[in-house]
This record gives structure tokens, C-alpha cells and sequence, in this order.
């Protein structure tokens, strides 16, 4: 019993996507108590599985839609109510959109991707900020992209929305200087997920210059990647680290 009052609390958005799920598993596998969202739907029960089958580890689905105030303050309560406080928030959640060019971009699509990825990690911020604050202190990651950093012919929704992340990241943890939390952002390049092959179809069908060019060759990552760079970013080893944008990408990204 004490083991488990030790334990940290947890809450992933995005959790039965590739790479949030992949971060749920690894923080299972640390000890950490979970509440796992997404949509409802089998992959989010396969990733609550995945993580109840790492040793001491405890973790649950509460669905959410992370466009959704009462949502996401939802997910906060329960965490504080199910576990009495919040360590550490992962803001997973995020979807493409369409490769378009700007001109031809739907404007509905747009607006859906900067609910998702900007709004949906901005309510994050707002609701969880002060938990961790009453926990006497955690961190908040949220999942940019090095489509924060960048341009991309053809992905003007996605490109927004995580520029967007990046200054929500920013700002908040201008504001959390001098306290005992922190705000940091992990900026993947492409990673070998259902995504990134959803936009590599979508940028063939659309011809030469969309989707997920590099400036440079490098592989693509792997899931895991993603969650140990996370998981770092939870730990007391990072405790000097708030407003830090981590670039994760084999080097995609250097000229």
C-alpha cells in the first residue's frame, strides 16, 4: 500500500494512438499510476492492457474528446480524485488534417486540426497546471512536432497547430518560473507510425512537394523513441529543464 501511495500520477491524451500509447507503456513499466484518454474504441482498451500487464503497474481509460473543456477538466478531476494528486501530463492528442495547398486547404479541416493539436493542448495546460501545483510540483509535456519549427508544402493545419503547441509551451512555462513546475515540449520528426503513413498517401495523391519532405535523410524514428524522450522529460532528471523544445528527429531537420 505504501508503494502505490508513492506512486506517481499520470494523465495521457492521445494514449491508442502509436506514439502515445507507446508512452503509456513506458511510464507503466516505470511504476507510474495511469488515466489513459482518447476516443472510446478497442486501441485505447488494448493500450490500458498493454500497460496493467507491466509489473506493479496501474492504469485506466476514461475517453475524452481534448476539444472539449468539460472534458479535459474531467480528466484532471478524476486523476485527483481516483489517486488524491497529478505528477505529470502527457498532451498526446493530435491528428493531421489533409495535404492541401493553402489555397485549397478546406477551412473546416483546418479549424479541426487547431482544436485537436492547438486548443486541445491549450485546455491541458489550463486544467492540469494547477494539480500539479497542488502536488507540490510536476511536469507537463506536450507533443509538438519538428512541424513546429518548420515549414511544410501542403500541410498548412498541421504545420498551425503544432507552431502553436510549441508557443503554448513557451508561454506557459514563462509563467511557471520560480515555481516547482515544468513545461516542456518533445518535437519529433517522422516516426513510423499509422499517421505519418496516412500523410505520406495523402502527399503522393497530391503530387511532388507535400507531406513530410526532410531536409536531410535520416531514418525514421520509432515510437519508443518518443516515449523515452517523454518519460525523461517527467523525471527529476529533467528538473532543470521548463520551456525546452526537444528535438528528436535522427537529425531530419539540419542544412
Amino acid at each position: 500500500m505504501a508503494a502505490e501511495q508513492q506512486a506517481r500520477v499520470a494523465v495521457v491524451t492521445g494514449a491508442a494512438g502509436g506514439i502515445g500509447a507507446a508512452i503509456a507503456a513506458r511510464l507503466a513499466g516505470q511504476g507510474w499510476r495511469l488515466v489513459l484518454s482518447d476516443r472510446a474504441g478497442a486501441a485505447l482498451d488494448q493500450a490500458v492492457q498493454a500497460c496493467r500487464e507491466a509489473a506493479y503497474a496501474y492504469a485506466e481509460a476514461l475517453p475524452a474528446d481534448v476539444t472539449r473543456e468539460d472534458d479535459v477538466a474531467e480528466l484532471v478531476r478524476h486523476a485527483v480524485r481516483r489517486h488524491g494528486r497529478l505528477d505529470g501530463f502527457v498532451a498526446a492528442a493530435g491528428v493531421a488534417g489533409t495535404v492541401r495547398a493553402v489555397e485549397e486547404y478546406p477551412a473546416d479541416v483546418f479549424q479541426q486540426v487547431l482544436g485537436v493539436n492547438a486548443v486541445g493542448t491549450f485546455l491541458s495546460l489550463k486544467h492540469a497546471l494547477p494539480a500539479l501545483r497542488a502536488a507540490g510540483g510536476g511536469s507537463f509535456v506536450a507533443l509538438g512536432s519538428t512541424s513546429s519549427i518548420r515549414g511544410r508544402a501542403g500541410l498548412s493545419g498541421y504545420v498551425a497547430s503544432k507552431h502553436a503547441v510549441l508557443g503554448l509551451v513557451r508561454t506557459a512555462a514563462l509563467e511557471q518560473v520560480g515555481g516547482a513546475v515544468r513545461v516542456n515540449a518533445v518535437l519529433p520528426g517522422p516516426i513510423q507510425t499509422a499517421m505519418i503513413a496516412a500523410i505520406n498517401d495523402m502527399a503522393a495523391q497530391a503530387g511532388p512537394g507535400g507531406g513530410v519532405s526532410r531536409a536531410v535523410a535520416a531514418p525514421y524514428g520509432e515510437p519508443g523513441d518518443v516515449a523515452d524522450a517523454v518519460a525523461f522529460l517527467l523525471s527529476p532528471a529533467a528538473r532543470h529543464m521548463n520551456g525546452s523544445a526537444l528535438v528528436l528527429d535522427g537529425g531530419s531537420t539540419l542544412a
